[in-house]
């Protein structure tokens, strides 16, 4: 049996992930689709445009058989940390064969070498990457530096684009971990990430969710396959007095501990919320070269969910450790009762009915915290959703 496991965040579920599910089936004469996807706050340290119970909904109405919940420990970290925590849980659920990425390069070997000098960091890799940061460049760009000189021009011009970079990590992770999983990359069509066509059906996630905040929406609708409901979307501004609040109640021992602090940005974080009134002047006030946007809103957020160092690493030892099911077929149902036959794995699907042991229970909380906040802001004061919430079934 062939099934190809999907890494997402569906934010929002557009007609490019469609492409990429039928092309990924397509390719690998799939049998089945897992996909891993991101709960209601993403990678980029925002929240998701829409809650994780609908996109995970029209992923399932458009082609995936099971959809499981990226826990938010992983899915608001760092891409490394990202792709870790989803490879390994593809990785180790026992029926997934192929693991199917979209990407700007659309071949897998010259990303499958960066990925090798990534995953080995030799110790002139490591040199230069030290040296890069220690001149100011951001992480991103000194790893990208420290790659040029290891493996060529060519090499760090993939890390140039967006979904390039977490092509190459999960490959990275694959490599780590010797994963069974087959790799597919399947070249992205239309406008990039941030791009809208608007004489074409595909735009990417960042240009609809642009097009959603500025009140366009029968424009954005265009690039997106049916949609029922409401869609009441979200993002960081909204934010802001939480986060400033959480903030205010920790000292600087407890903003050091987070997961995400590193370099004094604790510091600067206080720094700028004496003068900040709204979450672009916050973010304006601790940009640099070194602190990009992103970096600082996953640190925003960790505060705000006081995920620290500590907590972060007794999760990730005992990761994989459960199945969050949001969504499924009746095909995806059968792959549930194969993880069952082939692992130990928990599957949850009423977390009030499935008790974990700590430290994998922490990191179920942190999900079940983040929808309640998530709710709260988006106007709903009741706590507990997820103990109400049942995974969508699509019936024949």
């Amino acid at each position: 049996m062939t099934v190809v496991g999907i890494v997402a965040e569906y934010n929002p579920f557009h007609n490019g992930h469609l492409l990429h599910i039928e092309s990924s089936v397509k390719l690998a004469d799939a049998d089945g689709v897992v996909a891993v996807m991101s709960g209601n706050f993403v990678q980029r340290g925002e929240p998701a445009l829409i809650d994780k119970w609908r996109r995970a909904r029209t992923a399932v109405e458009n082609g995936v058989d099971l959809v499981v919940e990226l826990p938010f420990f992983y899915a608001t970290g760092s891409a490394e940390h990202f792709a870790s925590g989803a490879v390994r849980l593809l990785d180790a659920m026992g029926c997934v064969t192929h693991l199917s990425f979209g990407c700007e390069e659309g071949s897998v070997a010259p990303l499958a070498e960066a990925a090798r000098v990534l995953a080995e960091e030799s110790p002139a890799f490591k040199e230069t990457l030290r040296a890069a940061l220690k001149s100011g460049m951001s992480f991103p760009r000194a790893r990208a530096e420290a790659l040029r000189k290891e493996a060529g021009d060519a090499s760090a011009r993939l890390l140039d684009h967006p979904n390039n970079i977490l092509a190459v990590e999960y490959l990275k992770q694959c490599a780590l971990i010797e994963s069974h999983l087959t790799p597919l990359a399947v070249k992205r069509a239309g406008a990039g990430c941030f791009e809208a066509d608007p004489r074409g059906r595909i735009a990417g996630a960042a240009a609809i969710r642009d097009l959603f905040f500025a009140g366009r929406t029968e424009e954005a609708l265009r690039y997106m396959p049916k949609w029922e409901g409401s869609l009441d979307a979200q993002r960081l501004d909204m934010y802001f007095t939480l986060i400033a609040a959480a903030v205010r109640l920790k000292n600087v021992s407890e903003l050091r501990a987070v997961v995400s602090a590193s370099e004094g940005l604790e510091n600067r974080l206080l720094r700028a919320l004496d003068a900040a009134f709204d979450m672009p002047s916050l973010l304006a006030a601790m940009e640099t070269k070194r602190y990009t946007k992103t970096r600082i809103r996953r640190f925003l957020l960790h505060a705000l969910f006081g995920l620290t160092r500590e907590r972060f690493a007794a999760f990730d030892a005992a990761w994989p450790g459960y199945l969050r099911v949001l969504a499924l077929s009746e095909k995806g149902g059968g792959l549930l009762r194969l993880v069952k036959a082939r692992t130990d794995m928990p599957i949850v699907t009423n977390p009030g009915k499935r008790r974990l042991e700590s430290p994998l229970a922490v990191g179920l909380a942190a999900d079940i915290l983040a929808s309640d906040i998530y709710n709260l802001v988006g106007g709903a004061a009741r706590g507990g959703a997820d103990y109400r919430t049942r995974p969508f079934v699509r019936r024949r």
